[in-house]
C-alpha cells in the first residue's frame, strides 16, 4: 500500500525520509492534497487543516525567557507566531527582532541588541521549549510539528514508519543524516539534521483540546 504525503521539507519529515520506504510517495510543498499532511503545528492551523497526529515536539526554546528585545529567526515563521501569542497573552513588554541564521542571532546577543532569542532547541542554549512556554501562559500547544490525516485508516502504518526512522536517526545520526540529506529538495547540513532530531522528544499522540491556540493563530 502506497502512501501520499504532502510535506514541508524540514525536520518534520527526516524520520520519513531516513527509513528508504518505498511505499512512501512524498512530495514537498504545501499546497495539494494528500493522505497526509505534516507541517509545523502552527502552519497546519494557519491552513485550516484539523490537527489529528502531534509528531515531535521541543523543536524550539526561548532563552532565557521573553524579555525587553527578543530575537527570532524568520519573521512571521511557526516560532514567531508562537512567541507573539505568549507574549500577547501575558501582556509582556517585548520587542522583537530577527535574524536569517543563528550567527545572525549570535551576533545581535553578543552585540546588546537582543537580551533574550527565540531558537533552535539544538543550539546548545540553555532555556525553556515554546510548548512548556506556551502552557505556563495558559495555551496548550500540539507539539512543534504535527499530520493531518485526509484516510486516518493509514494512521497506525504512519505511526510505525515514523517511528521506525527516528529511531535510526537516534540511533546512527551520521549514515542517516546523510540519506535524509540527499532527499531533501535543498541540502540541509547534517549537523543540523542529526541535531534536530537528538534535540526534539517524539510524541505520536492525538492531541489535547487546542481551541485556544487556534483562535489566536487565527486571529493573530
Amino acid at each position: 500500500m502506497n502512501i501520499k504525503i504532502l510535506t514541508a521539507p524540514g525536520p518534520v519529515c527526516f524520520p520519513l525520509l531516513a527509513t528508504d520506504n518505498e511505499g512512501l510517495e512524498i512530495k514537498f510543498g504545501k499546497d495539494g492534497n494528500s493522505d497526509v499532511i505534516l507541517d509545523s503545528s502552527i502552519s497546519l492551523i494557519k491552513r485550516r487543516l484539523p490537527i489529528h497526529m502531534v509528531l515531535l515536539s521541543g523543536l524550539s526554546i526561548v532563552s532565557p525567557d521573553f524579555k525587553g528585545t527578543t530575537a527570532v529567526m524568520r519573521k512571521g515563521g511557526a516560532s514567531d507566531t508562537l512567541s507573539r501569542i505568549i507574549v500577547r497573552n501575558e501582556h509582556l513588554p517585548v520587542n522583537f527582532v530577527y535574524g536569517e541564521n543563528m550567527q545572525e542571532i549570535k551576533n545581535l546577543l553578543n552585540s546588546g541588541k537582543a537580551s533574550a532569542a527565540v531558537v533552535m532547541s539544538m543550539s546548545g542554549m540553555d532555556g525553556i521549549t515554546l510548548e512548556e512556554r506556551a502552557l505556563r501562559a495558559g495555551i496548550y500547544v500540539p507539539g512543534s510539528c504535527a499530520a493531518s490525516f485526509e484516510d486516518k485508516s493509514i494512521m497506525n502504518e504512519f505511526k510505525n514508519i515514523y517511528t521506525e526512522g527516528f529511531k535510526k536517526l537516534r540511533e546512527n545520526p551520521q549514515e542517516f543524516a546523510e540519506t535524509v540529506s540527499k532527499k531533501l529538495p535543498s541540502r540541509f547540513p547534517m549537523e543540523f539534521i542529526s541535531g534536530t532530531m537528538n534535540s526534539t522528544a517524539q510524541v505520536m499522540e492525538k492531541p489535547e483540546n487546542y481551541s485556544k491556540l487556534e483562535e489566536a493563530v487565527l486571529n493573530a
